[in-house]
């Protein structure tokens, strides 16, 4: 018996999914579900049918969270992670999942969920560090992070913004290289002009530091010119903590202060 043939309806009905999605068409998207769901019912040991049952739910999920159900996106992305559960070394079924939890975290940021959106992050960050040797997770969890990042700056929370802060220079050190820091340069931009006089001297020479090293990670002058940015900000914070400690801002004592 092969399963070729169910495989290739299985995706159509996916297909159909989207489309229904792309138009709205809550009520399609369920009913071509729950066909998909009958039809799959007898194949839960096939690998290959529960990686498209899986991608189904993800593209269910889209027209859910435009319409604001966030109930039925969150089963969507709960049936997912359970598929995932009982094959769990299937990098398919790992992207899926990450980017079921990277497309919430979007739709909570534009419904301003603000409590669900540092609630879904924390999970994401957590499967990420299950799963370090999958790029295609490390990639989305950039990318959630500079996206939030940006959200609470924006709103000026230096709480959440200190701690993404040290979660992108954290990402960006065990995995550097251009695909990392082409998602998370924005964000920490964001990061460091919101937090940037909240941090001691010491946090603030690190960062500098570590800046650096990451401007020699890629060759691409956009990045280049967003990590330059970040370092200004940074010397921008360090002058203005050295003149308030009564020095110049290259740190050399003004001669009024000089005994």
């Amino acid at each position: 018996m092969t399963y070729s043939p169910i495989m290739n309806e299985l995706n159509s009905i996916v297909s159909a999914i989207i489309s229904h999605g792309k138009t709205g068409n809550l009520r399609a998207v369920i009913q071509t579900l729950n066909s998909l769901e009958k039809q799959t019912k007898e194949l839960k040991s096939n690998k290959q049918a529960q990686e498209i049952v899986a991608e189904a739910y993800r593209h269910a999920l889209e027209p859910f969270a435009v319409a604001k159900k966030f109930k039925d996106v969150e089963n969507f992305c709960s049936k997912i992670e359970h598929i995932l559960r009982i094959d769990s070394g299937s990098e398919i079924l790992q992207e899926t999942y990450c980017e079921a939890l990277n497309a919430m975290i979007f739709h909570y940021i534009m419904a301003e969920q603000d409590k669900a959106i540092h609630k879904v992050l924390r999970k994401l960050g957590a499967f990420a560090n299950r799963h370090q040797n999958n790029p295609f997770v490390q990639f989305n969890y950039a990318l959630s992070l500079s996206k939030v990042a940006e959200y609470f700056a924006e709103k000026e929370n230096k709480d959440i913004t200190y701690d993404i802060l040290w979660e992108i220079i954290g990402l960006v050190t065990f995995y550097p290289g251009k695909e990392i820091l082409t998602q998370v340069t924005d964000g920490l931009f964001q990061c460091i002009s919101v937090t940037g006089n909240r941090l001691n001297m010491n946090e603030l020479e690190d960062l500098a530091t570590r800046i650096d090293e990451f401007i020699n990670f890629t060759n691409e002058f956009e990045i280049q010119q967003k990590l330059t940015a970040c370092q200004g900000k940074i010397f921008q914070s360090i002058a203005g903590q050295r003149m308030r400690n009564g020095l110049s801002p290259d740190g050399k004592v003004q001669p009024k202060y000089r005994r």
